[in-house]
C-alpha cells in the first residue's frame, strides 16, 4: 500500500505565507505496499492547493495545524493517507486494502533556521483507520523519529526529510498478517509484531514560475531488520516511490478572497 499517497496530500504543496489555486497533472509510480515487488504507475489530473500560514500548512507530507509553540517546540496535528489495494499475486485470495487515512499530533523541534534553510527533527504519532466508504475501521498507529532539512532559494525548494518508521502489531497485521484461513502453499502463517518498519529517506524538488509550478519527488524505504521483513508478503526488502508534477496557477483574483477568509 502506498504510503502517505493520498491524493489530497500529493495535490497540496506549500508556497509560504500564500494561497495559490490552480490545475495541474502528476505522474507516480510506487509498489502495492512496503515489500511488495508488484509496481504501479498513475497519471491524475489534481487541484493545486498551495497554503501557509503560522497556524496551517498544507504541504507534501499532509496536513499540518499548530496546536501549541513554546522557544523552538511546536506540537502539531498531522494528517495524511493511503491509496486502496486490490489483492493480486502473493495477496491473491485475501482481502483488499481499503483506503485509510492517518492522523494525529507531531512534537517539532526547530534546531536551526535562517531565510533559506531550515533543520528540524519531527516525531510524528499517527493513528490509522481504513474505510470502504461504508465502516470505518481502526487499524493501529505508526510513529517516526525524522530530520528534515528544507533550502529555499530564489523561487526553488529542496527538501531532505530522513528517519525511522515504527508501528504497532494491529498495523503490521492488517498489512503483512497471515491467518489460519489465508495460509497456502507459497504463503506460510505470520501474526506480525509490533516495532521498527522501515528506514525513510525522502527527496523532493519544486520550482515556482511565474504562472507554472514544477515538482518532483523521490521516496526510499529499506525494510532490513524490520518487525515485518520475515513476512511471506514482504517479497523485497526496498521499496522505491516517486513522481512529477506540473500545475498551472489562476490569477490571484479569487484566492485573495479565500486567503482572507482562511486567516
Amino acid at each position: 500500500m502506498k504510503k502517505y499517497l493520498l491524493l489530497l496530500t500529493l495535490m497540496m504543496q506549500v508556497n509560504a505565507s500564500t494561497l495559490d489555486l490552480g490545475l495541474g497533472a502528476g505522474a507516480m509510480f510506487y509498489p502495492d505496499y512496503l515489500g511488495s515487488k508488484n509496481s504501479n504507475s498513475l497519471l491524475i489530473p489534481y487541484p493545486y492547493v498551495s497554503y501557509k500560514s503560522d497556524k496551517l500548512s498544507i504541504d507534501r507530507e499532509g496536513l499540518q495545524q499548530k496546536l501549541l509553540h513554546y522557544g523552538d517546540f511546536s506540537i502539531e496535528l498531522s494528517a495524511g493517507g493511503s491509496l486502496p489495494l486490490k489483492s493480486s499475486g502473493i495477496r491473491n485470495g485475501m482481502d483488499d486494502l481499503d483506503p485509510a487515512v492517518e492522523f494525529g499530533p507531531a512534537l517539532l523541534y526547530t534546531a536551526y533556521t535562517d531565510k533559506a534553510l531550515s533543520l528540524k527533527i519531527d516525531l510524528p504519532v499517527r493513528a490509522v483507520f481504513s474505510t470502504d466508504f461504508k465502516n470505518i475501521d481502526y487499524r493501529g498507529y505508526l510513529y517516526e523519529l525524522r530530520g528534515e532539512l528544507e533550502y529555499k532559494f530564489d523561487d526553488y525548494e529542496l527538501q531532505l526529510h530522513t528517519g525511522f518508521v515504527w508501528a504497532n502489531s494491529r498495523y503490521n497485521n492488517y498489512i503483512y498478517g497471515v491467518t489460519s484461513e489465508e495460509v497456502t502453499a507459497t504463503r506460510a502463517f505470520f501474526n506480525a509484531k509490533g516495532g521498527y518498519e522501515a528506514y525513510k529517506t525522502s527527496l523532493g524538488f519544486s520550482k515556482r514560475f511565474k504562472k507554472v509550478w514544477l515538482g518532483a519527488f523521490a521516496r526510499h524505504y529499506s525494510l532490513n531488520k524490520s518487525s515485518i521483513s520475515n513476512s511471506p508478503l514482504t517479497e523485497k526488502k526496498s521499496a522505491l516511490y516517486g513522481g512529477v508534477f506540473v500545475a498551472y496557477i489562476f490569477d490571484d483574483t479569487l484566492t485573495r478572497k479565500i486567503k482572507n477568509w482562511l486567516e
